[in-house]
């Protein structure tokens, strides 16, 4: 399953480089920003389909910044819900596998009133699987320092297609705890999707791998030692990122070359 690899590109650069995508063995990960989904027309829609079509499988990023799946305020949460769930349709119009979220869950705020924001988190996610065939949901850790909030909300929101997206390069600046007792405590919760990108443990720099301190041999050696369902996705931040984490992982996560020759 270390084959299953996606690499994050915005939807407004998905045609310029699907190409270099599919040579470095991957499918599309499309990052839809919230200008972006504002402005799309079924017209755009069907011509990113046609895109992806070429791609035995894709998933979605969707909009994170000013969601709120937990707001108090119910008018806040109504957005949020409206912009998710649009989100969700366009996945499924692009027939993508699954959609990262951000739950954005904030302790300075909710610490003291966690039972009541898990309530409305989980109330949020059930309703936009309720109903509807689709892509998984998989939530993403930010600056959370264990998976506590994730698996709680993942329970108890109880619908099968919520699963978990663990990012190491979040996990390496913000985690209380290594990321083996991490996944430990996901594993074996169903589907698990990674995100790949590397840093030097105090700031999320979105490095290709192999440009900070992340250890990828044990992140290899663990990702592939699970029994349950995953997959992988990088997240460069320019062409020159991509292309070197396009081939720090096929040496040494796929352990060949990209010409397909396995390295001794």
């Amino acid at each position: 399953m270390l084959e299953d690899l996606y690499i994050r590109v915005p939807l407004e650069r998905l045609e310029a480089e699907a190409g270099v995508i599919a040579a470095g063995g991957a499918g599309p990960e499309v990052y839809i920003s919230a200008e972006r989904l504002r402005r799309l027309t079924p017209a755009l829609v069907a011509a990113s389909r046609r895109l992806l079509d070429d791609f035995p499988s894709h998933t979605v990023h969707a909009p994170f910044m000013d969601v709120w799946p937990g707001a108090t305020d119910a008018d806040v949460r109504g957005l949020s819900l409206e912009k998710m769930r649009r989100t969700l349709d366009v996945a499924a119009e692009l027939g993508s596998r699954l959609v990262v979220m951000h739950y954005n869950y904030d302790p300075i705020y909710y610490r003291q009133h966690f039972a009541s924001w898990l309530e409305r988190a989980a109330e949020f996610y059930a309703t936009l699987l309720d109903g509807r065939d689709g892509p998984l949901i998989a939530l993403e850790n930010i600056a959370d320092p264990t998976p506590y909030v994730a698996l709680q909300l993942v329970e108890k929101a109880a619908r099968p297609r919520l699963v978990h997206c663990f990012d190491f390069g979040h996990h390496h600046v913000f985690a209380a705890i290594p990321f083996r007792e991490w996944l430990f405590y996901l594993n074996p919760r169903g589907h698990i999707h990674f995100h790949l990108h590397d840093n030097s443990g105090d700031s999320d720099d979105h490095l290709p791998l192999g440009a900070g301190d992340i250890d990828w041999q044990a992140a290899q050696a663990a990702i592939a030692a699970l029994p349950c369902p995953f997959s992988i996705a990088l997240e460069p931040k320019s062409p020159e990122s991509r292309d070197a984490a396009i081939a720090f992982y096929w040496e040494n996560f796929l352990k060949r070359t990209r010409s397909g020759r396995r390295d001794a």
